[in-house]
C-alpha cells in the first residue's frame, strides 16, 4: 500500500469564531480526517482549537497566533516553513493567502478572492498592505494554487499572472440540511423574532453592500409584515451600514444580531422567508450555498462567482441597485409557487457542492505539487 502523504496545514490566520474562509478550513479538515491517504498536521492558534476540532485531527498549537495578528503575521513567513519541515511534512498548505518566506518543501495556497488586488477600498488599509503583498507573492512563488471557484482563478490569472497549468479550482461544500421546525422555534425565541424574517448574513463589512439592502428594505417596509435580519460579526467599515440603518426610517424593524454560531446557523437559514445577499463581490459566496442546502430561497447579485455557485436556483440582480433587489424581493415573496421551485432547485444545486468533492480536488493538487517537485 502507498503511505499516507504528510501535509503540514498553516490554519494559524483562522479565528475561534468561524466566517467564510474559517469555514472552509473546518470542513475541509474535517473531510480529510475520513481518508486513509493523508497524513495532517495542523498549525493553529489554541483559541480557534474548538472551531477546528475533528475527530483523528492533531492540532499544534502556534502560541504566536494568539499575540495579535503582527506575531501571527511574524510566525506564518518566519516559521511556518520550519515547523513543517521538522513535522516531516511533504508538502505545506497556507489555507489563506499565504506562505512563509522560505520553505524547504512544496507548497500550496489558498486564494479566496483578488479583491485585495481589485477593489482595495473595501478593505481596511493594513489588511491590504500586508495581505496584498503576501497574495502576490504567494500566488507566484506556490507550487499549486487552489481557487475556491473558477471566477478567482480567472481572476488569479488575469490580475496576477499566474499560469494556469499552476492553478486548480476546488469549489467549497456544505453539511447543512434544514432544520426543524423545533429548532428554528428555539432560535427565535433566543434572539426575539415573532414574525416573518427576511435574512442578510455574513461579516458586515463594505464588500457585502448591506446598506443596499437596508435601503431595499425600507422601501417595501410598509408593504410587509417582516423584519430584516442582519447576521455576522461587524468588520471593518460597519460604520456605513450603521448609518443607513438610522437613516432608513424603519431602524425599529432591522435586527442586528451580531455573530451566529456555526451551529445554529441551519436554523437561522431555514427559519427566514428568504436569503438576501447584495454583495457587491464574492469569490465563492459560501451563504448562498448555505441557504440553498437549508432550502431558502435566495436574491443575490452578479457579483464575482455568486451566479456560479446560484446557477438557476436564485434570482439574480445587479450589484449596488436597491430598485432591482427590492423588485426581485417582491417577486419572490409575492409567488408562493416560485419560492417552492426555487427552494426546490436550491436542495438539488447544493448536493453538487460536498466537502467531500472539496478535499478529493485538494488532496490530488497535493500530490501534484509533490510531483512537480521541491522548490
Amino acid at each position: 500500500m502507498t503511505a499516507p502523504l504528510r501535509v503540514a496545514v498553516d490554519a494559524t490566520a483562522i479565528p475561534p469564531r468561524l466566517t467564510g474562509a474559517g469555514v472552509y478550513a473546518a470542513g475541509l479538515l474535517a473531510q480529510f480526517t475520513r481518508r486513509d491517504d493523508l497524513d495532517l498536521v495542523v498549525f493553529a492558534a489554541l483559541g480557534s482549537f474548538a472551531a477546528l476540532a475533528a475527530p483523528g485531527l492533531r492540532l499544534r498549537p502556534v502560541r504566536a497566533a494568539g499575540l495579535g495578528r503582527p506575531a501571527r503575521i511574524g510566525w506564518t513567513q518566519l516559521a511556518a516553513g520550519v515547523a513543517a519541515g521538522r513535522s516531516g511534512a511533504q508538502v505545506l498548505h497556507g489555507l489563506h493567502y499565504e506562505l512563509p518566506l522560505r520553505a524547504s518543501l512544496p507548497t500550496v495556497v489558498t486564494v479566496h478572492d483578488l479583491t485585495l488586488v481589485t477593489h482595495p477600498e473595501w478593505h481596511e488599509a493594513a489588511k491590504v498592505r500586508y495581505f496584498g503583498w503576501a497574495l502576490r507573492r504567494a500566488a507566484a512563488s506556490a507550487d499549486r494554487v487552489l481557487c475556491v471557484s473558477a471566477t478567482t482563478a480567472r481572476d488569479l490569472v488575469e490580475h496576477l499572472g499566474v499560469a494556469s497549468e499552476r492553478v486548480d479550482v476546488t469549489p467549497l461544500g456544505t453539511d447543512l440540511v434544514p432544520a426543524s421546525d423545533e429548532e428554528v422555534a428555539r432560535l427565535r425565541a433566543r434572539i426575539g423574532l415573532d414574525g416573518p424574517y427576511l435574512l442578510g448574513l455574513g461579516t458586515l463589512e463594505p464588500r457585502k453592500d448591506l446598506p443596499t439592502l437596508v435601503r431595499a428594505f425600507a422601501t417595501l417596509a410598509p408593504e410587509l409584515p417582516h423584519t430584516l435580519v442582519l447576521a455576522g460579526l461587524a468588520g471593518w467599515g460597519a460604520g456605513e451600514l450603521r448609518e443607513a440603518v438610522a437613516a432608513s426610517g424603519v431602524a425599529e424593524r432591522v435586527r442586528l444580531t451580531g455573530y451566529v454560531p456555526e451551529e445554529d446557523k441551519a436554523a437561522l437559514l431555514s427559519g427566514a422567508d428568504l436569503l438576501v445577499y447584495p454583495s457587491r463581490y464574492e469569490g465563492f459566496g459560501l451563504p448562498v450555498l448555505e441557504a440553498m442546502a437549508c432550502g431558502t430561497p435566495v436574491v443575490t447579485t452578479t457579483g464575482g462567482s455568486l451566479p456560479e455557485v446560484a446557477g438557476d436556483a436564485a434570482l439574480l440582480v445587479p450589484p449596488g441597485d436597491p430598485e432591482q433587489l427590492a423588485a426581485a424581493v417582491v417577486k419572490l415573496l409575492g409567488d408562493q409557487a416560485a419560492r417552492a421551485d426555487q427552494a426546490r432547485r436550491g436542495r438539488h444545486r447544493a448536493t453538487a457542492f460536498t466537502w467531500e468533492r472539496c478535499a478529493d480536488l485538494t488532496a490530488a493538487a497535493y500530490r501534484k505539487a509533490v510531483a512537480d517537485g521541491a522548490p
